[in-house]
């Protein structure tokens, strides 16, 4: 049987919603009228799904004791309040509730909100161990992967320092090729763990200075190969909201992608802008390198989906996933646009308000 805990401070209020429940089968384990006796309630009792009236009796409201009782108990809490001005519902929005309703309600709304409640505190509670099952086997895949890995290019070393003098010259070749494999290899697991955690990571929206984030990867790849001529641009005052770290990931990818294929160019070009469409901003960052077949655009996302070969541009096909993943955890879109020998032009949207 479901417990249910209601927290109210009027008490002919609060039997009223206690008798509703108890109609449809719920167990109610308790009413109290304060925030404070609620958390030490839920500590004690660990109800199924908690009622809470937002203006309470006592020093904590009900938002402040939903957000305690959420952080550290998890149990779903669904508010029920006479009040919807913007501002009551944007501190409630912080609280992470499982439902909202405004008084007065109707007792079928009241036990659809319990039931989608309890169904979404089981679908996160599944997902929160599978990510536990996840990140366990990622772990067991990086070690028992990397340890082989290791061996041979330690190994492939120790031959080509100490006995490169003994070997022929297509001999030591080899030897190199085996630790270039090796490497590549390497690379290729920290990416895909990389993909991995960009897809779990929780978002921590800010406000972010685009233009600035993309001058300053810019700033650094110019450092990192001082011989490349490549001609760069930032539109100034590009703002948005995202995450800080997830956000510069996918910049660097994409601004990375750009400055890797121009490296043939003479006359390279990267561009970091935006655009309008309608009401919605659109940033892009757009050169003029080797570009891709405008029919195979959808396959640019697909992770290890290379259009163009590791000798001529090297990657494992990993990074533009990223990108796609971090965007839509954000809530925006990406696209692409372009032509062999033309460049490319990547499109994608992000947040201009915090959520």
């Amino acid at each position: 049987m479901t417990q249910v805990l209601i927290v109210e401070d009027e008490a002919i209020v609060a039997e009223s919603i206690a008798s509703k429940l108890r109609r449809y089968g719920y167990e109610v384990i308790d009413t109290l009228p304060t925030g404070e006796e609620a958390v030490d309630k839920a500590g004690k009792t660990r109800p199924d799904v908690i009622l809470m009236d937002i203006h309470l009796a006592g020093k904590m409201d009900g938002i402040q004791a939903a957000d305690r009782i959420s952080s550290q108990f998890h149990i779903p809490v669904i508010f029920l309040t006479a009040y919807a001005d913007e501002q009551t519902i944007a501190r409630a929005k912080e609280a992470g509730p499982f439902g909202y309703l405004v008084k007065p309600f109707r007792e079928r709304d009241l036990y659809v909100t319990i039931e989608m409640a309890r169904e979404r505190s089981r679908l996160e509670a599944e997902l929160e161990a599978a990510n536990r099952e996840l990140d366990s086997f990622s772990y067991s895949v990086s070690h028992d992967l990397r340890a082989p890995l290791i061996a041979i290019d330690g190994f492939s070393r120790i031959l080509e320092e100490t006995y490169a003098g003994y070997l022929p010259p297509d001999g030591v070749e080899c030897l190199t090729r085996i630790r270039q494999a090796a490497n590549q290899m390497d690379q290729l697991i920290e990416d895909f763990l990389r993909l991995s955690r960009v897809t779990r990571a929780p978002v921590q929206m800010e406000k972010l200075d685009i233009s600035r984030i993309a001058r300053e990867i810019l700033g650094q790849l110019a450092t990192h190969d001082p011989d490349r001529k490549v001609h760069w641009r930032v539109e100034e005052g590009l703002m948005a909201f995202g995450d800080p770290g997830l956000c510069e990931i996918a910049l660097k990818n994409l601004i990375g992608n750009a400055w890797k294929y121009t490296m043939h160019k003479e006359d390279a070009q990267v561009q970091v802008g935006s655009l309008m469409q309608g009401q919605i901003r659109v940033f892009f960052v757009k050169d003029n390198g080797a570009g891709f077949p405008s029919e195979k655009a959808n396959l640019l996302f697909i992770p290890l989906q290379r259009l163009h070969s590791h000798q001529e541009f090297p990657g494992n096909g990993i990074g533009l996933a990223t990108v796609q993943r971090i965007v839509h955890r954000h809530g925006g879109r990406i696209w692409a646009e372009g032509a062999t020998g033309e460049g490319a032009t990547f499109f994608f949207t992000l947040p201009e308000e915090a959520g």
